[in-house]
Parts: structure tokens; C-alpha cells; sequence
């Protein structure tokens, strides 16, 4: 998987809607840190009636096995990841639920 290396500005300007840190964790934390907000996020669109906007996700995470583990589980959950890059030793991910 290919990350950009970055400033700290996102060449998209994307804004999250919500951001997991989970830098300093290794895997499968910011796995479970993802799975955690996605569950709380379906819990409050279910009695929401914006259940079809789409919803921006930022994860920082500096575990290298992130990069693998959050491209697969995007794939299984039907999440798309919008952009990628490394900022000052982190590696973030923005994911489009």
C-alpha cells in the first residue's frame, strides 16, 4: 500500500467528522478502536434521519501493521479510504463510512 509522506496538511483538506488516536497502540487496537466508534456511530444513525450522509473518519496510528490490517478491514466493512499519508512518524487514514 502506498502512503504519501506529508506536511501535516491533507491534500484533500478533508475534515473528519470524527478521529480515533490510536497512536502508541499496536494491533489489533486501532482495529478495535475503529470497530468501537463504527458501533457507537450506527447506534446514533439508527435513531437519526441523516443515516445516508456519509461520514469522515480520521485514524492516527504510528503501529506500521496498521497499514494492512485497516486496508483489509475497510474492505470487509465496505469502507472506503479516502486518503493515506505519513505525518511526522504517524501514519493517518481518512475513511469515508
Amino acid at each position: 500500500m502506498n502512503m504519501e509522506t506529508d506536511t501535516g496538511q491533507n491534500a484533500l483538506n478533508l475534515t473528519p467528522d470524527y478521529t480515533v488516536d490510536a497512536r502508541n497502540q499496536p494491533c489489533p487496537m486501532p482495529i478495535l478502536m475503529l470497530k468501537r466508534l463504527l458501533k457507537t456511530i450506527d447506534k446514533n444513525l439508527s435513531s437519526s434521519e441523516n443515516s445516508n450522509s456519509k461520514i469522515m473518519i480520521l485514524i492516527k496510528a504510528t503501529d506500521p501493521n496498521s497499514q494492512q490490517d485497516l486496508a483489509h478491514f475497510c474492505q470487509i466493512q465496505q469502507l472506503k479510504i479516502v486518503q493515506q499519508m505519513i505525518v511526522d512518524d504517524e501514519f493517518h487514514y481518512y475513511i469515508e463510512k
